[in-house]
């Protein structure tokens, strides 16, 4: 039988954060919806769609049309998910209250 335990005598190597560098010419997105949500061998793909009018027909009809993707880690999306529904609990939106009411989520 083995048996692994870990040495309290080496120390647990510190990682350190990147500094965060702002691009103020970083592209920005603005989506009215999300077409679906994708897991690619461990890569959380989310497709972004804006409600479009096309005015080069007589008859313009609203459509969505996908503004772009973005592509997380399951860490970034566990992440971002988390920080979202703190952001929205802060404004006074609940996600959970909502479902609970009915609201069902496309």
């Amino acid at each position: 039988m083995y048996v692994a335990i870990k040495s309290p005598i080496v120390p647990e190597p510190k990682v350190e954060e990147p500094p965060y560098v702002d691009n103020p010419f970083a592209p920005e997105i603005f989506a009215t919806g999300y077409s679906g949500i994708a897991n690619m061998q461990g890569v959380i793909v989310l497709t972004l769609e804006s409600a479009r009018c096309d005015h080069s027909r007589s008859q313009p009809a609203l459509e969505r049309v996908v503004v772009g993707r973005v592509a997380l880690t399951t860490t970034a999306a566990l992440e971002l998910v988390t920080g979202l529904n703190q952001f929205l609990e802060q404004q006074g939106i609940s996600a959970s209250k909502m479902l609970a009411g009915g609201a069902t989520f496309q």
